[in-house]
């Protein structure tokens, strides 16, 4: 609890110290006239009914303090270079969750060059831990998976974007996007003997499937209007599957996966902009048809889509409504088809401060298993100055797994964060 309550003093200490002149101008460190480095932290409470995303709730209170450091080269120039680095350090309440407690590291990095001529390239990079079951809950991974854990990962994303403006109004777009995902620490759990079986060990992390997706962007974009562009759009994406951490003292052979690779061509229609003179509303849009397959199954077509449309109803009321339809590997070895719609609106009550209200209705297909989730949140953010933000939000969470309707499950989630960059 002491840790808690030196975080919280800090943050609330800091506004009085820089009204007070005793922190030096931001940023944190300054080299020459292109180089920044600030320091960028975050403090966050969570109480939860649910911390396992589980049909058997458990409630638990969790603070997160993330102290970290973040470089700026060149902004404005044309060549720039951002980098991102973060550690969080998790605490819980009760003791029955002290092998919960950990550190989550987050690196980023991003370099642009952009010299103002037709060739613009993007490069990204980054490195994220997480330590979560909701995800793998929504895609209908079984619940015994879970074990009265929470499932960590090691998340990594790599790509390069290309953009050559052919002429004024024509645009080409390539590029590659390397993504795959480890599964870390995986508990091990005893199972008693059950004559004429033994007892055996066994990690809870046997039944699920690393993913190394590569997908490969190719698009045309015709300028038809001002604020308004349509073009064309395929993607080619490859996954290849890979059995996470696998414990069997009886069987030490691993058995074999279902699939080992998943291929997917997508052909559709894209369109950007702003379709109306007024400017309210703003549209991005890529429709089309998907060709996908296992090395081990048929061919299937199905529509996909995703779209995102906002618009501003008046000069503090704006709302979003984002709709996606795809099909896409799933962590249990196979496939997955997912629908998805998501509603936003936002108040802006003050300058400074802005009211979200947001419903996600979403549907996935994972073999014989159906997850049907709604979502619910109200939140908030304030922003007290230039250095120093706060957020809060509440989110209810109602998912119901068929045809195991024993493993739905219900989340309530009360947050509350405050952001600090220096």
């Amino acid at each position: 609890m002491y840790r808690f309550l030196l975080a919280a003093s800090c943050l609330t200490l800091l506004p009085a110290a820089q009204a007070a002149n005793w922190l030096p101008s931001s940023p944190l460190v300054q080299i020459g006239d292109d180089t920044d480095i600030f320091f960028d932290s975050s403090f966050a409470l969570e109480i939860t009914d649910n911390l396992y995303s589980a049909a058997s709730a458990k409630a638990a209170t969790n603070w997160t303090v993330t102290p970290g450091l973040a470089l700026e080269y060149g902004k404005d120039t044309p060549i720039s270079l951002s980098l991102t680095a973060k550690r969080s350090y998790v605490y819980f309440n009760k003791a029955e969750f002290r092998g919960l407690e950990d550190s989550r590291d987050a690196l980023s990095g991003n370099l642009r060059f952009a010299s103002g001529g037709p060739l613009t390239v993007t490069l990204d990079s980054s490195y994220r831990v997480s330590a979560r079951n909701d995800n793998l809950a929504l895609d209908g991974v079984s619940p015994n998976v879970f074990s009265g854990t929470l499932v960590r990962q090691a998340n990594y994303s790599h790509a390069i974007d290309i953009d050559y403006k052919l002429t004024e109004k024509i645009k080409l777009s390539t590029g590659f996007t390397n993504s795959y995902n480890h599964y870390l620490n995986p508990t091990i759990t005893h199972v008693a003997a059950v004559p004429p079986v033994v007892a055996y060990d066994t990690y809870n992390t046997n039944t699920l499937s690393e993913l190394n997706t590569k997908v490969m962007p190719l698009s045309f974009d015709y300028q038809a209007f001002e604020k308004l562009s349509f073009g064309f759009n395929f993607e080619h994406t490859v996954t290849d599957y890979s059995a996470a951490p696998y414990l069997n003292t009886i069987t030490p052979v691993r058995p074999a996966l279902t699939s080992q690779q998943f291929k997917k061509d997508f052909y559709g229609l894209t369109a950007k902009g702003q379709p109306t003179e007024s400017g309210k509303i703003n549209l991005t849009a890529k429709i089309g048809y998907a060709n996908s397959r296992t090395d081990n199954g048929p061919t299937t077509g199905d529509l996909a889509y995703s779209i995102n449309a906002s618009h501003v109803l008046t000069e503090r009321i704006s709302h979003n409504l984002t709709l996606s339809r795809d099909i896409s590997p799933s962590a249990t070895g196979g496939t997955s088809a997912s629908k998805s719609y998501t509603y936003v609106v936002t108040f802006a009550a003050m300058s400074d401060m802005n009211l979200n209200l947001s419903v996600t209705k979403s549907d996935v297909v994972a073999g014989s298993t159906n997850v049907g989730t709604m979502v619910y949140t109200l939140g908030t953010d304030y922003k007290y100055n230039n250095h120093l933000s706060f957020q809060a939000s509440y989110s209810f969470t109602d998912s119901k797994i068929k045809p195991v309707t024993s493993a739905s499950f219900q989340q309530n989630a009360l947050t509350a964060s405050a952001s600090f960059r220096y």
